[in-house]
């Protein structure tokens, strides 16, 4: 066994009491959610923690050889658990986690239901890094005339694919050799290789754009057991597509494979209250107005949002003129002093100037963690965004900004809305190709509706550059992340652009936290002291940003 890496401080137990126990639960244990719900409600008023293999133990009846108090005992937690989820005391049921593997999955999916909320791990297929066969792609039940004309527009789309790879092939190599001119030049196989690869890499990260939703990928899925019930409740949201019902469905009968009480006992069952779409909010919600997702988008909505953004792709909608002294004081409230002492710039600068933090060093983002980090919980944002599908699949990820995103089949517009990439903008060939391919799609889309497909089949062919409108909150820890790690020039161009807007906005608005919340990791390490500046190894971006920084001059430097 490797040994611990040494700690900087004795950490032996010095007490005159007994030292505490830790115990890691098997996975046999810690997968079964029944067994690890009832342990965790019963420690809550033992002398000592109950164990969960005692609970597995006490529900096979096997094993009662006559004993009535056994089988008393086995009805009581029975009715315990669902006690617990009738009374909503949830934490219990959130110690069980599962680990799913999910294949062939749409990501039309992945972006409206299993990535729509904070409470998941996810590890997905990358399609700016995996290049796409279309050798299978998601296709909706539909007539014999309807499916070929999805499957045209699918095949359209997949030359389109190819094709702007061709096209913007020369350009980035261009680019490329302007940032890494060694790497440019060397010859030989492995140096030819290696360029190829990094301009295959980038080309193909802007011809997704045109790939359509029915995009199939695989992913690693993590929740918790009290998640998996509320998937199981609302998978029939709407315009979140049939596919996700089977897929819960999987999931659910997967888990009850292994523990057969999940949904409850037979006597005990969990009162559930699946809603079927007609039930849900969004449905009667949209009812109640009049409105019908079958009658197409609402273009004076668009019209308003659009004009409320000012030419911005995300906006500044609210904040706290007074955060900057909340912080300051959240700060002094750790501490325990007086602002005489610790006056509010000096307060705000030990949690967010690197040069006194060296937490913000660290490879692990330590402030969730730290108490004077936690300050940075008191300061929140909102965000009115206008994005690519494509950026907010990325967008999703960072958990902690949580926004209120659209049901997408009442944003279906009759003609094509969509973001043009920057490097596409720049190649009038592969523009040309972009939006006949975008229109292909857009045709087909319209076509199927037409012939009345229902619209949550027809999203299935939304390229992922079309738009989305939404609105974003978090907090300022959790912000602070996401624009560190996105301002980073390997970023995906779209989120970088979005995050340097946001930071700037902010530090318009907040000077004295924005001039510490606008620059990339290497930058972050550098005035940390972190070395080496760039932690990105082998995909170093080539420039070195953290010399001569300025937040105002951080797009003119990106050359790729």
């Amino acid at each position: 066994m490797a040994a611990l890496p040494k700690p900087p401080v004795d950490l032996s137990y010095r007490f005159l009491s007994k030292a505490p126990t830790v115990r890691l639960l098997t996975e046999e244990s810690s997968s079964n959610p029944f067994g690890l719900t009832i342990a965790a409600a019963w420690s809550c008023y033992g002398a000592r923690p109950a164990k969960v293999e005692n609970v597995n133990k006490l529900m096979d009846p096997t094993l009662d050889q006559g004993d009535e108090l056994r089988g008393a005992r086995r009805k009581r937690a029975q009715k315990l658990y669902k006690d617990l989820f009738d009374a909503g005391h949830h934490t219990t049921f959130q110690h069980a986690n599962f680990v799913f593997v999910l294949d062939g999955v749409s990501r039309l999916a992945i972006w409206s239901f299993f990535h729509h909320h904070p409470f998941y791990n996810s590890e997905q297929v990358s399609q700016r890094y995996r290049e796409v066969s279309g050798k299978v792609m998601v296709t909706p039940d539909l007539t014999e005339r309807q499916e070929k004309v999805y499957r045209a527009a699918i095949d359209r789309a997949l030359d389109g694919y190819r094709n702007l790879g061709e096209l913007l092939a020369h350009d980035v190599a261009d680019r490329y050799a302007q940032v890494f001119p060694a790497r440019a030049k060397a010859r030989g196989p492995e140096a030819e290789r290696r360029l190829a690869d990094a301009v295959q890499k980038k080309t193909q990260e802007v011809a997704r754009y045109v790939l359509p939703l029915a995009t199939p990928a695989h992913f690693y899925h993590t929740i918790n057991g009290l998640t998996l019930l509320r998937y199981y409740v609302l998978a029939n949201q709407l315009d979140v597509p049939t596919e996700v019902r089977y897929l819960v469905n999987r999931m659910v009968e997967e888990v009850l494979e292994v523990d057969p009480y999940f949904l409850g006992a037979p006597e005990y069952p969990l009162d559930l209250n699946i809603f079927a779409q007609e039930d849900t909010l969004e449905y009667e919600t949209l009812d109640s107005i009049g409105r019908n997702i079958r009658d197409g988008a609402d273009e004076s909505f668009f019209t308003e949002f659009d004009a409320a953004l000012n030419g911005l792709d995300s906006r500044l909608v609210h904040f706290d003129p007074d955060a900057e002294a909340t912080l300051a004081n959240a700060v002094r409230g750790v501490l325990g002093v007086s602002a005489e002492s610790l006056p509010d710039r000096e307060a705000i600068a030990r949690v967010l100037d690197p040069s006194q933090n060296e937490y913000l060093g660290h490879s692990l983002f330590l402030a969730m963690n730290s108490k004077l980090m936690q300050a940075m919980n008191h300061v929140s944002f909102t965000f009115q965004k206008r994005i690519s599908g494509a950026e907010e699949a990325q967008n999703q990820r960072h958990r902690g900004t949580t926004s209120s995103s659209p049901v997408l089949s009442a944003h279906l517009r009759e003609q094509p809305d969509v973001i043009v990439p920057y490097d596409v903008r720049r190649v009038d060939a592969a523009l040309n190709e972009y939006m006949e391919t975008v229109q292909g799609l857009w045709d087909a889309k319209n076509d199927l509706l037409n012939d009345g497909v229902d619209p949550e089949k027809a999203l299935y062919l939304l390229p992922n550059s079309h738009r989305v409108r939404f609105y974003e909150t978090g907090s300022l820890m959790t912000y602070y992340w996401k624009w560190v790690k996105r301002l980073c020039f390997n970023a995906q161009r779209e989120i970088f652009e979005s995050a340097h807007q946001e930071t700037l906005q902010v530090a318009e608005a907040l000077p004295e936290i924005g001039r510490y919340v606008n620059g990339p990791p290497c930058v972050l390490r550098s005035n940390a002291g972190t070395r080496p500046a760039c932690p990105e190894g082998e995909r170093y971006c080539g420039i070195p940003v953290w010399r001569d920084y300025s937040p105002l001059t951080l797009t003119d430097r990106r050359v790729l």
